[in-house]
């Protein structure tokens, strides 16, 4: 199969710029760039059984064409080789067929089947009638795009036993039902995954069935599919059905070509911690520094302090929001009126200033005092995925503040923070390492509010005299966060761990 690397990839970069935008929108579909297809089909163990090989949403078949290219470079002797491709975009079908067929030049033991149709759709009904095929191995860049709850899709995921909100993890779960034991997978996903409350069930899937080998971070949210300008986090995970889990592969790179590749075993436990009910997956970086927190045993929970969203929906309050502040009006907070981990307002830009005191939305109001805001969202040039700023009373004469939808808000009980532990928590939360610790589970830049509960915190007393501390500073920065952290923290505690 030489030289048909150079082909695939001709192949994949015409059709992306010969495609429209949307037509890839609506299917989900990012084809794989043949170094990546390369490196997944790599991460198998060698073997001299049956292949019975499925590429689910297989584009025109780069990934089953580098797996084919292994087995042929390095001479397996497998007595049949069999590879079962399903695409449901027409346009690309001629391509996977060509493609595909290559290695019958090759391989006199090897057959292959393309089914241009809704993957979901086939399988789950044969699945249901228990008449569908285990595979040994699976290599798979599944479609990304969200599903409705009444779209058949979740319909046709639930008879896998998996509840689930995108196209890439169905695609998953389904795959995973029909590996035989001891059968692999190999995936390119995106991180999303790794935390939150809508994909818990998909992670409770994967390690209820399989154990977890290996997972493969690119160090760049955009190296993946740089030509698609996808600046969603994508990783690479390899799992094996049914066998006992044991350490993990960690391999990182900056680039598709891994000529910076470097790998380090780790402890399932520092991956998905025991105690963890949601059980994310926490993915050192390679730049990771450790920091144990045997003396951190507080969640979130027993500080007594509550963490929301922003209450206000703007497009659906729109009768009641001003650009600027006027009589019965009270300040309403986006995130563009936060700098420098301070308040400012009011302010010039596209973004309204106050809404209404109406009577009608005055229970999504906040009475006046100390808050801790952090944003949903950060923006690919920001360094940090945490920025931590404060609401302080003195900087705004009101009597009660509104909060858009785009902010988390931290507050005790829907009311203000006492002083202390509101400076406390602009320390605690700016901090590197809880940066660090938050990138560890997150891979894209939204910051939800449940993420903030799942991170640890330091008891009430050592919040309020970080707060205590931070005030005698004028000015803000980072060095000074760390400092004051490290400070009123267990005294095994050093720079270095930061």
């Amino acid at each position: 199969m030489y030289g048909i690397a150079e082909e695939i990839e001709i192949a994949r970069l015409s059709h992306i710029m010969e495609t429209e935008t949307s037509h890839k929108k609506d299917l989900g579909q990012y084809l794989t760039p043949y170094p990546i297809a390369k490196y997944m089909a790599s991460l198998f163990p060698e073997t001299a059984e049956v292949l019975n090989i499925l590429d689910p949403g297989a584009g025109i078949g780069t990934l089953s064409c580098a797996f084919l290219e292994r087995i042929i470079s390095e001479k397996w002797n497998n007595p049949k080789i069999k590879i079962t491709a399903y695409d449901l975009d027409p346009a690309i079908i001629e391509f996977l067929n060509k493609n595909l067929s290559i290695g019958k030049s090759y391989l006199k033991n090897y057959n292959y089947t393309v089914f241009n149709t809704d993957f979901l759709e086939k399988t789950s009904f044969e699945y249901s009638f228990n008449i569908n095929e285990k595979f040994s191995h699976v290599i798979m860049n599944p479609p990304y795009k969200k599903i409705p709850t009444k779209s058949s899709a979740r319909g046709y995921t639930r008879i896998f036993g998996l509840e689930t909100v995108n196209l890439y993890s169905a695609f998953v779960g389904a795959a995973i039902a029909q590996l035989k034991q001891g059968g692999y997978l190999s995936a390119i996903i995106p991180r999303s995954f790794c935390n939150g409350v809508y994909y818990k069930p998909f992670r409770e899937f994967i390690l209820k069935n399989c154990s977890i080998k290996h997972i493969h971070l690119f160090e760049s949210r955009n190296t993946a599919f740089k030509e698609e300008s996808v600046l969603q986090e994508n990783i690479i995970i390899l799992l094996q059905k049914g066998t006992k889990q044991e350490s993990i592969v960690i391999s990182y790179s900056d680039n598709i070509n891994f000529s910076d590749l470097s790998q380090k075993k780790f402890d399932f436990k520092s991956i998905i911690k025991p105690e963890d009910k949601n059980m994310y997956f926490n993915i050192p970086t390679p730049n990771q520094k450790n920091f144990y927190f045997s003396n951190l045993l507080f969640s979130f929970q027993e500080t007594g302090i509550s963490v929301s969203t922003g209450t206000i929906v703007d497009f659906r309050v729109k009768d009641f929001i001003k650009k600027e502040p006027e009589h019965n009006t009270i300040p309403l907070l986006y995130p563009v009126h936060f700098r420098n981990f301070k308040t400012q307002w009011p302010k010039q830009s596209k973004k309204a200033n106050a809404i209404i005191r109406e009577k009608k939305i005055k229970n999504m109001f906040f009475p006046v005092g100390y808050y801790v805001v952090v944003k949903r969202f950060s923006t690919k040039e920001e360094k940090k995925r945490l920025v931590a700023s404060l609401i302080s009373p003195k900087d705004i004469e009101t009597d009660a503040f509104a909060f858009e939808n785009h902010l988390n808000i931290f507050h005790d009980n829907k009311k203000g923070l006492s002083k202390n532990i509101a400076y406390g928590l602009i320390v605690w939360l700016n901090t590197s390492f809880l940066d660090s610790q938050f990138r560890l589970f997150s891979g894209h830049t939204q910051v939800n509010a449940t993420d903030l509960r799942n991170l640890p915190y330091p008891s009430k007393i050592q919040l309020q005299k970080m707060g205590e501390k931070l005030q005698k500073y004028h000015t803000w920065q980072q060095e000074i966060f760390d400092n004051i952290a490290l400070e009123y923290l267990n005294d095994n505690y050093t720079a270095a761990n930061f």
